[in-house]
């Protein structure tokens, strides 16, 4: 771990559905985790904390007016990403042929293929935190710049309130808490520190996006590019840093990842010249 896998889905039926369906496909997901595993399921769900998964809207829908028309001659996708050993264990058992249809807002999909293989799809993968992290032990020199895409809106919680501008600071305290609650070898706090600091934003090419949560209240997020470059460039603080980055495309970033914000990855890591 941790671990992304893809899922390919068709619906049963034509059916008009809503153009998000993230929360929807997390509350599939949890029951996929529940029959396994009661308990594990029921954790999940009532932690407050950093969650152990992230789960994406439905990918390759044609939305309009924030519906979209779904065709069981289409192809969808569903990402769900797990960040530790007892979530990826479960899923050693999840076969296309034998999961439960997904009730996705009334309507039900069947699991078609299941992949984590990224020659398969460019979301899925796998990894280990210690690979993840063997370049903060073993590199002579680290990155010092650092380019993420968020294909799904990015927006955090400060304060109580919702902050929709993605900064180093936000981004990397959020993979941050998510590493140090699932990973067996701890980043220190000091991280933190040094992304408010030490780091700054030298590119960004983003937009505001709006969309409607579950009270009717609209959720805004951003989507694009952000490139983050250290001003200092201490080894080891820039090769946490680096780890964090990499960590970003199984974690997310940011609030809602259970229910399709946040889906990020890093694009490219170099050194400024």
């Amino acid at each position: 771990m941790p671990e992304s896998i893809v899922f390919t889905i068709r619906p049963l039926t034509e059916a008009r559905v809503p153009a998000l369906l993230g929360r929807a496909a997390h509350a599939a997901v949890l029951r996929l985790i529940a029959d396994a595993d009661p308990s594990l399921a029921a954790q999940i769900h009532d932690d407050d904390g950093p969650k152990p998964l992230t789960v994406s809207h439905v990918l390759g829908l044609d939305a309009r007016n924030h519906a979209a028309l779904v065709r069981p001659d289409g192809r969808y996708h569903l990402r769900v990403t797990l960040l530790t050993p007892a979530l990826e264990t479960l899923a050693t058992a999840w076969r296309p042929a034998t999961l439960p249809l997904l009730d996705l807002d009334g309507v039900m999909w069947c699991v078609e293929q299941m992949t984590a293989d990224p020659g398969g799809h460019p979301w899925a993968g796998s990894a280990t935190y210690e690979t993840l992290a063997h370049a903060v032990l073993t590199r002579s020199v680290a990155p010092t710049r650092w380019t993420f895409e968020f294909v799904a809106p990015v927006t955090f919680r400060q304060r109580g309130l919702t902050q929709p501008l993605p900064t180093p600071a936000l981004i990397f305290g959020s993979l941050l808490d998510k590493w140090n609650a699932f990973a067996p070898l701890a980043f220190p706090e000091e991280v933190r520190r040094f992304a408010t600091e030490c780091l700054a934003v030298s590119r960004f090419d983003l937009r505001s996006r709006a969309e409607p949560t579950k009270g009717g209240v609209p959720q805004i997020g951003a989507v694009g590019r952000i490139t983050c470059t250290a001003v200092n460039r201490d080894r080891y603080w820039c090769a946490c840093i680096d780890a964090l980055a990499r960590f970003a495309f199984y974690s997310g970033i940011g609030a809602g990842t259970t229910r399709g914000y946040g889906q990020a990855r890093l694009l490219d890591a170099d050194q400024e010249g």
